[in-house]
């Protein structure tokens, strides 16, 4: 055998058999793969037109929501309105229109390759977030406008006007369980929305949901408190049974933390939406109480000693209307009165709101409308009953309070007017309702009417309460201002900030009664200002005109709370600042105070967040 041989038979068994017929050595062939590349190619194919689609899709969302904005915007404009709702006729259309551009709009991200790219890692997190804000819209425009446009007209003021002395409850009973079911409604987008990440979205998609979100808050503001009157004001007005309140009339020529003293009260029943005046009298007709009513916590009792249950003038020394309420009807009812179902309290600024186009009062030879009601009770009365004549004075001032009362309860008012005046005089803290049924305080508690410490608001935010000190009228010459300011923040995640006070004062030189004047002959006026502090949050110093100021420490409902006196003399000004620290989270703190004859002007500035 030659080498070759040799070598040909040693070779690699897989490359003998590649020899050909003539013994040629040939390459083997490669494998080509034109599955994996017409695969590609699909693939690519894919990807692109899936990416077109979806942003075809995205197009069509953003164009129908833009459009959706529109319309809700301006059917929100007319709910906010009630005197520019006009005809439903003229809102069909709009509404018709909504629901076209929402139910387009969800169609366009409920496509089945849109869902599937909410799951593709940095775009997905926008397209889901553009899909809950679609979702959320088609929501609103066929679960809540409808209802809101229909509870409108139902609810329209000058339906619900007293006729013959009575509301006709039956159109509120009747449009409840569309109010609950709109509310929820509105209660569930938000919460929808609230599940958002703002971090993992591009600002674009995050300022719109921000804008949604927006909407929404005043959605609610609307559904919310119209959910709770739906709920609250039939029982309330006796359809259920007959019900009896204590009507309290704060005057705030004597200021009190919650508005000003209780001058005079009205017994009122109502039965059926029929509400009657049986019975009123001046407050210190009640005397005082030895030893004092009970219902004063212990933390209370160290703030403001046993005065609001031994006087009926001091049961709001304490800022806490609920408290109030009771302690006066508790001395109510050891003065020989019966049951009550709650207390409603209300000050002559509100009385002016809601006699606004009635025609005046005439209450012993004196004309009393919505321009002068504020100066007769609370200035001019002292002037024309002298001191010799009290009872007289407080006869009037009842007479008057009470005259008031039923004329807008008897519906010889514009109930336009009322709606607008109930809202505002409630915003303002001027009307304030307390009731003996738990479950409808409950529901109470949750709104600016409960004037609750520890409302949801109130315990977010600052009070700022005045407490005349020199048992005067003179408080009808006092007007004020706060602020809050945000300071440093701290290693605890807490910020530091400031809350000023600013009255000024401003009576006559002279010529005023002494029951006006009070213990205080030139004038000179004493009050002492509380400051109460968010939940968790504390006080730490106070200045008076930047000079230290020593403080009455101690809690309020489990809020920190602190009496500054502030003395002032006849055209002076002054300044008390309380530094304070907050809690972590309050970025946005609100800040309330006690209504005076003027209403005070405020600035809150936000929080930042503190500890991020």
């Amino acid at each position: 055998m030659s080498a070759r041989d040799a070598d040909d038979e040693s070779a690699d068994p897989a490359t003998a058999e590649n020899h050909g017929a003539n013994g040629q050595n040939h390459e083997p062939p490669r494998r080509r793969r034109p599955g994996l590349a017409w695969l590609m190619l699909v693939a690519g194919a894919v990807m692109v037109l899936g990416t077109a689609w979806v942003g075809w899709r995205t197009y069509q969302a953003y164009r129908d929501l833009q459009s959706a904005a529109v319309q809700v915007s301006a059917l929100q404009r007319q709910f906010d309105d009630v005197d520019q709702l006009g005809p439903a006729d003229a809102r069909q259309p709009v509404i018709a229109s909504l629901q076209a551009d929402a139910a387009s709009a969800r169609s366009a991200v409920e496509d089945p390759v849109f869902r599937l790219a909410t799951g593709v890692p940095w775009v997905g997190p926008n397209l889901d977030a553009i899909r809950q804000v679609s979702l959320t819209v088609d929501s609103l425009s066929t679960d809540v406008i409808p209802s809101l446009d229909d509870i409108a007209q139902t609810l329209d003021p000058a339906a619900l006007a007293p006729k013959d002395g009575a509301i006709d409850l039956a159109p509120i009973v009747a449009i409840g369980p569309r109010l609950q079911q709109a509310d929820a409604a509105v209660q569930d987008a938000r919460a929808r929305l609230g599940q958002i990440d703002k971090s993992s979205i591009v600002a674009p998609v995050g300022d719109a949901v921000s804008a949604l979100q927006a909407k929404l808050d005043a959605a609610a503001d609307l559904t919310d408190p119209a959910a709770r009157i739906a709920r609250l004001l039939p029982a309330a007005l006796g359809a259920d049974g007959p019900r009896t309140y204590l009507v309290v009339f704060q005057n705030l020529a004597e200021p009190r933390a919650t508005g000003g003293i209780f001058g005079s009260y009205a017994v009122v029943t109502a039965d059926q939406g029929k509400v009657t005046i049986v019975d009123q009298a001046p407050a210190r007709s009640m005397k005082f109480f030895e030893p004092p009513v009970g219902g004063l916590s212990d933390d209370q009792q160290r703030l403001f000693g046993s005065e609001p249950a031994t006087f009926p003038a001091d049961v709001n020394l304490t800022p806490d209307f609920p408290t109030a309420a009771r302690l006066f009807i508790e001395m109510y009812q050891a003065r020989g009165g019966g049951a009550v179902d709650g207390v409603l309290a209300i000050d002559p600024v509100a009385l002016s709101y809601l006699m606004k186009g009635a025609p005046a009062l005439n209450v012993d030879g004196v004309s009393i409308d919505a321009g002068n009601v504020v100066a007769t009770l609370l200035s001019d009365a002292y002037q024309r009953f002298d001191d010799t004549n009290h009872d007289r004075r407080d006869d009037f001032l009842a007479g008057a309070t009470t005259a008031a009362f039923a004329q807008i309860s008897s519906g010889a008012t514009d109930p336009h007017a009322v709606v607008a005046g109930v809202r505002k005089a409630a915003g303002e803290r001027r009307l304030l309702y307390y009731s003996t049924h738990p479950d409808e305080q409950t529901d109470l508690s949750a709104t600016g009417l409960s004037g609750a410490l520890n409302g949801p608001t109130e315990a977010g935010g600052f009070g700022v309460f005045l407490n005349d000190a020199v048992a005067s009228k003179l408080g009808y010459y006092l007007t004020g201002q706060a602020t809050v300011t945000a300071g440093e923040c701290q290693p605890d995640g807490s910020t530091l900030g400031t809350v000023t006070a600013t009255l000024n004062y401003q009576p006559p030189p002279s010529g005023l009664p002494s029951y006006v004047s009070g213990s205080s002959a030139d004038y000179s006026y004493r009050t002492h200002v509380l400051l109460v502090a968010p939940t968790g949050g504390s006080i730490d110093a106070a200045f008076l005109d930047d000079r230290p100021v020593s403080l009455q420490s101690g809690t309020d409902g489990g809020r920190s709370t602190a009496i500054a006196v502030v003395e002032l003399t006849p055209g002076s000004r002054s300044t008390v600042s309380f530094h304070v620290s907050v809690p972590p989270g309050s970025s946005a703190p609100t800040l309330t105070h006690t209504p005076t004859v003027e209403d005070w002007s405020t600035t809150v500035q936000g929080f930042g967040a503190c500890g991020s």
